[in-house]
């Protein structure tokens, strides 16, 4: 909507996190610089903190972007509550998940793929982003992952990047053995007001502005608002330049960014940090921002003026053959003069671009390299070329100029005389040219054999260099080879080392079931002696709880008979008793009823 208003390619303050536009201030680049180093170096794990919309995620994705062919990477993002199993979202980011496996399948598989890609020479690196929402089991079964490695390396990374609830989790006891293997651990701090401007103005550029649309209280105000948070610092800058479109006001100023956040912001739920800043407006601030401010420098659009390229080479001016002429004619003979001596001039300046032309080396230095001698003969050979065409005109110049005839009052001694001397003088001059040929030509083979020897020194140094080339790609393949068959024997010793504990785990797990089995029968069998045991002390006991009974019950009757008889025996005696006191009283009562006053006595009626 406000891109072409402003003069961008794109929306500078996108929401989304785009590596495109990452400013790197020095928190963020230390950031990303501590997790390169972790990453390079096989640490284990690193961790990355700061507050929603500090810019983990776009250093996360920043560092996906600069990580080598050689890693392989899963990401995990999805990690709220319902968080479930950790191994089935790993697997799943590694493009290893498989329906209907067991937790031991899946470790399985895990464990495999990794010894997998290290045999392979990659590193795997896991980069959970939102970590925060873990759970400490799951953290402790992620470093039971980590487990795996090498005598050297460490075969899996972790990157761990979230709020500062991460770290208060990691702080747990619980967590102890796991916080101790942490290597990197960053918090990214909110930006400053000088970096929050030199955010703005990045992303600015990055999307092809060429001018400032913010001025430096502006973005002083959107600090102040935003507290250095990135996100906000988008969000803010994205609603005030639709404002500024809307009044078509081509640089956003302090007052507009107010005038956004009270009509915008008044009832939002976006978390301003100073909704009041318009009121404590500080220009001492402002002012001294502006010495530190990143201004964009405007490009001039008008193209500038091409200078005009100056003339090397100039074509001579054509000779004008002249006629006869009569031998009166003195200035004639004076032309003739002159358009003879035209050719010398000529020839001269030849001679002397033969005697300036750079006289070739004998020995090429071989430090140098074959692309420069080849350039370097190359000139030489176009040099001596312009050379052979400049002396063909001349002796093209010289036949034509042969045809020159002067005259003299004498008729034809004088021109014989003229005729002669210029062709003593052109033979001459032939001979020298020839000479000059015959050396030039000696020069050129002699060049023409040093390019060919140069090019078969540069094609042996070729063929040097391709076996070399080859036969270090050979021995780094045998290297590689030795290392891989090396690896595979580690890798199938560990294999076979696991089959023999799983066998051992195995018979262990036979001869305690084994064992398990003999003391059930060994405990049935006790419980079973037990049992006849307590059934004879049972029968026993009941003998003699029945001898001890009948014993007492014969002492009872014994006793009771004894008893009976000493009662009977009472009884008897009693019985006499009474028969004796009866038979006494009866005496005694015949003796006191016998006399006169026994009718008295009550006892005597």
């Amino acid at each position: 909507m406000y891109e072409a208003f402003y003069g961008f390619k794109e929306k500078p303050f996108s929401m989304l996190p785009d590596p495109g536009f990452l400013y790197l201030s020095k928190k963020h680049q230390a950031a990303l610089t501590l997790l390169e180093y972790g990453l390079l170096n096989h640490v284990g794990f690193c961790v990355i903190s700061g507050e929603a919309g500090a810019g983990k995620t776009t250093i996360l994705r920043a560092l996906l972007e600069r990580v080598a062919d050689d890693v392989t990477v899963g990401l995990i993002t999805n990690t709220h509550q319902s968080f479930g199993g950790l191994l089935d979202w790993v697997l799943s980011a590694f493009d290893l998940h498989q329906p209907n496996l067991t937790h031991v399948e899946m470790h399985q598989i895990f464990m495999e793929y990794l010894i997998e890609e290290y045999a392979n020479g990659h590193t795997v690196l896991l980069i959970v982003d939102e970590a925060q929402n873990m759970k400490a089991d799951a953290l402790e079964e992620l470093r039971m992952l980590s487990n795996v490695n090498s005598e050297k390396d460490q075969l899996m990374q972790v990157v761990l990047a979230g709020q500062p609830a991460l770290k208060e989790t990691l702080r747990k006891p619980d967590l102890m053995q796991f916080a101790q293997r942490i290597a990197v651990d960053y918090h990214l701090d909110a930006l400053n007001v000088v970096e929050t401007c030199g955010y703005i103005q990045h992303r600015l550029k990055t999307a092809g502005a060429e001018k400032d649309v913010f001025a430096p209280a502006a973005c002083e105000r959107i600090h102040t608002y935003s507290g250095g948070t990135p996100r906000l610092i988008n969000l803010l800058c994205e609603t005030v330049l639709v404002y500024g479109f809307a009044d078509q006001q081509d640089q956003i100023d302090v007052g507009l960014v107010d005038e956004m956040v009270q009509e915008r912001m008044k009832d939002s739920v976006v978390p301003i940090v100073n909704r009041d800043a318009a009121e404590h407006d500080n220009k001492e601030a402002t002012k001294a921002l502006l010495k530190d401010f990143p201004w964009i420098e405007v490009k001039d659009k008008k193209p500038k003026p091409a200078k005009a390229k100056k003339e090397v080479e100039t074509e001579p001016e054509a000779e004008k053959p002249v006629s006869a002429a009569s031998s009166t004619d003195r200035g004639k003979q004076k032309s003739t003069v002159k358009t003879e001596a035209k050719p010398e001039s000529k020839s001269e300046s030849v001679k002397a671009a033969v005697s300036q032309k750079p006289v070739p080396p004998t020995v090429v230095p071989e430090e140098k390299g074959t692309k420069q001698q080849l350039i370097k003969f190359g000139s030489i050979a176009f040099v001596i070329a312009i050379l052979l065409i400049g002396v063909a005109l001349f002796l093209n110049g010289k036949e034509d100029s042969s045809g020159v005839i002067a005259v003299d009052e004498t008729g034809n001694t004088v021109e014989e005389q003229v005729s002669n001397r210029a062709m003593l003088e052109l033979q001459k001059k032939r001979e020298q040219e020839e000479v000059r040929l015959k050396q030039l030509k000696q020069e050129a083979e002699a060049l023409q054999k040093e390019r060919e020897a140069a090019e078969v020194k540069i094609e042996e140094e070729k063929q040097a260099k391709k076996k070399a080339a080859t036969a270090a790609a050979l021995a780094a393949r045998q290297a590689e080879n030795k290392r891989l068959t090396a690896e595979k024997k580690r890798v199938a010793k560990a294999k076979e080392r696991d089959r023999k504990a799983k066998q051992r785990d195995a018979k262990a797990k036979t001869d305690a079931d084994r064992l398990k089995r003999e003391r059930a029968e060994l405990e049935e069998d006790r419980q079973v002696m037990k049992a006849r045991l307590e059934e004879e002390n049972r029968i026993k006991q009941a003998e003699n709880t029945r001898r001890l009974e009948q014993e007492w019950q014969e002492r009872q009757r014994q006793q009771q008979l004894a008893q009976e008889q000493a009662i009977a025996k009472a009884r008897a005696e009693r019985q006499a008793e009474l028969e004796a006191r009866a038979k006494a009283e009866a005496e005694s009562k015949t003796s006191e009823c016998s006399g006169p006053t026994a009718r008295f006595k009550a006892s005597c009626r």
